[in-house]
């Protein structure tokens, strides 16, 4: 495994480099009524901790990511920890819905931190 000046990471096979696969998760993001959108489903990738998926979201949609913002699984009355890959949940592609909110806004314990 090696890394070039790009900063992608390639992976040797015979003897020559390849691009390692970046493999995604979709995820339909459910914000709350005060934001501009109601619903939206992006491809993000599975190896971002959720913090970084957090920023993505907020600069991919332009909302607002102020405060203690998180993700929030709600059939699993959930909150993903921000320093955690997207891909060690499981569960997170079969999710129906993925909330948006602010961790103090109920629903669960607090933690985390703002976006950037």
């Amino acid at each position: 495994v090696s890394t070039q000046s790009t900063g992608k990471v390639f992976v040797k096979r015979n003897g020559q480099p390849r691009k390692a696969k970046t493999m995604a998760v979709v995820i339909r993001i459910k914000f709350p009524p005060t934001y501009p959108l109601i619903y939206k489903t992006l491809r993000i990738d599975s190896n971002f901790t959720v913090r970084e998926a957090i920023v993505f979201i907020a600069q991919s949609l332009n909302v607002p990511c102020e405060g203690n913002v998180g993700l929030y699984i709600p059939q699993e009355k959930r909150w993903l920890d921000d320093n955690t890959p997207l891909s060690a949940y499981e569960s997170l592609q079969d999710a129906e819905e993925v909330e948006y909110k602010d961790r103090s806004a109920g629903s669960g314990g607090g933690g985390g931190g703002g976006c950037g």
